[in-house]
């Protein structure tokens, strides 16, 4: 599975990644060349992003946008607000953290009443994926959190966030999939570094996923790597963090 249809599961995400303007526009530009699923910027990137895509357009790739990125810690109206301003950007997706303190008090009225107006907000016009937590949050509350986002409309669900804040496991996958595979496509962030877990994830019902290793796991190439010995960020041979 070393070919193009892996790199097509790919989301990035170069915003978050200590880079130069230069190279967040390599990055976007080297993506949409490839064929990725989509690419995720900040909001103050959309321009960026939307010229990048008027010049490499594939017919494929989408266009994202982060908002509460990555504990939801923003006001819902913040939060409206920045959706609106997706819609005006005409960016595709938008990637959503939730309210996680009001989780992890099992306050899901207050989770559902700001899901509810961000969704109002999209108006059927930008996709909403928000984001489950799995990494931190037991089942119990994930299933809580899926139950809202179903009867919702949302379609598709982040499962954490990637970087440093947690590996996700296969198990969890498996656990999503029987559970809300069949209403809820399946996007991938937590540390997934190797191609077999990522095969692994995908037989258990994992669809894309959200990854600055998108060239290596795809087997087409070296990613930007940080090493935090020398606080460099460079192309390079991929080193596992510490």
């Amino acid at each position: 599975m070393y070919d193009r249809d892996f790199v097509k599961r790919a989301i990035t995400s170069p915003f978050v990644s200590f880079l130069s303007e230069d190279d967040v526009r390599q990055e976007l530009v080297d993506g949409y060349k490839n064929s990725i699923r989509s690419a995720i910027v900040a909001p103050g990137q959309c321009d960026l992003i939307n010229d990048i895509k008027e010049k490499y357009d594939n017919g494929y790739s989408r266009t994202g946008m982060v908002i509460g990125y990555p504990y939801g810690g923003m006001s819902t109206n913040m939060k409206v607000y920045l959706v609106r301003y997706a819609r005006e950007k005409h960016i595709d997706e938008v990637d959503v953290g939730f309210n996680v303190t009001a989780a992890a008090s099992k306050d899901f009225d207050k989770v559902r009443e700001e899901m509810k107006l961000i969704m109002e907000a999209a108006g059927g016009e930008v996709k909403i994926i928000p984001m489950l937590w799995m990494v931190k949050f037991p089942f119990e509350i994930v299933d809580e959190l899926c139950k809202i986002y179903v009867e919702l409309g949302i379609t598709s669900v982040k499962t954490s966030a990637g970087i440093h804040f947690g590996r996700m496991q296969v198990e969890h996958i498996e656990w999503l999939h029987n559970n809300w595979g069949d209403k809820l496509e399946i996007e991938v962030a937590g540390k997934v570094r190797s191609r077999e877990t990522a095969e692994k994830m995908i037989d258990a019902g994992a669809r894309f996923f959200h990854m600055g290793s998108w060239r290596r796991l795809g087997g087409i190439g070296q990613d930007i790597q940080f090493d935090f010995d020398t606080k460099e960020t460079k192309y390079g041979e991929y080193k596992e963090a510490e």
